[in-house]
């Protein structure tokens, strides 16, 4: 092992200076946004005092170190689906194929893992697996079909992936007042024991969060590491340099748009059988699709930044109830101050936007 060289990267400047950079907008947004929300709470009539005390001691930092374990349980658990579907939007996002249909590969990722899960009597050892392959290959047909009808008939993605999101959320209601209703309750049978995930430590987290966690490695090693991921950036940085360099751009479009909604559908597959156990109606109103492009973008199409930023929406997801409940916090309230918080961490990291910074800060060094 070369331990001169390490060191000499662990003290060299012009890295550190470069790290700090790039945590910089992420953070500086995240403290902006927090002074943003607390004025707007302040001026409903809510105490930043009250607010930061409540978010610290509920959700955060309870005295109870059970309890406390639980809340960052439960902050990681509503952060697996958003960093699967983060992981989803940023694969196709990186090739310029503008994938808008994460969230109806989600419900047909969730449908296919409810159909193994109910349905397939296999053995323990066979049943998760079987699932969640199940719903990644549900999500993945939907999104190839999107692929495959620009190529047949030349329909945008950006069309085909929105309006497939209805089709999913239509076939989702057929099933739940047909063929797969349950006693007439509009909901699925529950799935078999076998096909659940495991809970970790007795929380409510399950093993999908390390499941995607894996999907984030997987995802990073494909883009920096293979040749598929080579050609995928390449198509997505210029499409014509990839073509003249002998690279079929259409297949690509379709291995990355089905790679795309092949995480989708795992996200589907794992909030069923690590969560509701069942198919809903209401699984059609969770936006964890569409909200996977806010990560992806928060996360600036990075593995390791869609990471950070699912966690951050995780945390949204669980401060807010919390507020609603012991401050009475109005739900439309906590639901626009949300919005305002993602959007305001959209424009601060926007990359744009520090590049004109970095250029202002180069001319002010350059003047006498």
């Amino acid at each position: 092992m070369n331990f001169a060289g390490a060191w000499n990267r662990l003290t060299d400047a012009g890295a550190w200076r470069k790290a700090a950079w790039a945590a910089g907008p992420p953070l500086l947004a995240a403290a902006v946004c927090l002074l943003v929300a607390l004025a707007a709470l302040a001026a409903m009539g809510f105490a930043p005092g009250d607010v930061l005390a409540t978010v610290w001691s509920r959700s955060l930092w309870a005295d109870d170190p059970q309890r406390r374990l639980n809340n960052w349980a439960d902050i990681l658990r509503r952060s697996t689906p958003l960093l699967l579907c983060g992981l989803a939007i940023t694969v196709a996002f990186r090739a310029s194929v503008w994938n808008i249909g994460a969230q109806g590969q989600y419900l047909m990722g969730a449908i296919a893992a409810t159909a193994v899960g109910v349905y397939l009597p296999l053995p323990a050892a066979l049943a998760v697996p079987a699932l969640l392959a199940g719903s990644m290959l549900a999500g993945a047909a939907l999104a190839a079909l999107a692929s495959l009808l620009e190529w047949w008939r030349g329909v945008s993605v950006v069309l085909s992936t929105l309006l497939l999101n209805f089709v999913a959320q239509q076939f989702l209601r057929y099933l739940l007042q047909g063929p797969m209703d349950h006693a007439g309750l509009r909901h699925s049978p529950p799935l078999r024991e076998a096909a659940t995930l495991g809970m970790v430590g007795g929380t409510s987290l399950h093993w999908g969060f390390a499941a995607a966690l894996l999907a984030a490695a997987a995802v990073w090693f494909m883009l920096h590491r293979s040749a598929f991921g080579f050609r995928l950036r390449i198509v997505g940085e210029n499409p014509i340099a990839a073509r003249a360099a002998g690279i079929h751009v259409p297949r690509v479009g379709l291995a990355t748009l089905a790679f795309s909604g092949a995480l989708a559908g795992l996200a589907g597959g794992v909030e069923v059988s690590g969560v509701t156990h069942q198919l809903f109606l209401s699984d059609a109103a969770n936006p964890f699709g569409f909200t996977g492009i806010a990560v992806a973008l928060l996360g600036r199409l990075s593995p390791a930044g869609v990471v950070g930023a699912a966690m951050f929406f995780g945390f949204l997801n669980s401060a807010f109830p919390v507020l609603e409940i012991e401050l009475r916090l109005p739900a439309v309230t906590s639901q626009a101050i949300q919005g305002l918080v993602i959007l305001l961490m959209l424009v601060f990291t926007t990359p744009r936007l520090w590049k004109q910074l970095r250029a202002a800060r180069a001319t002010i060094k350059c003047t006498p």
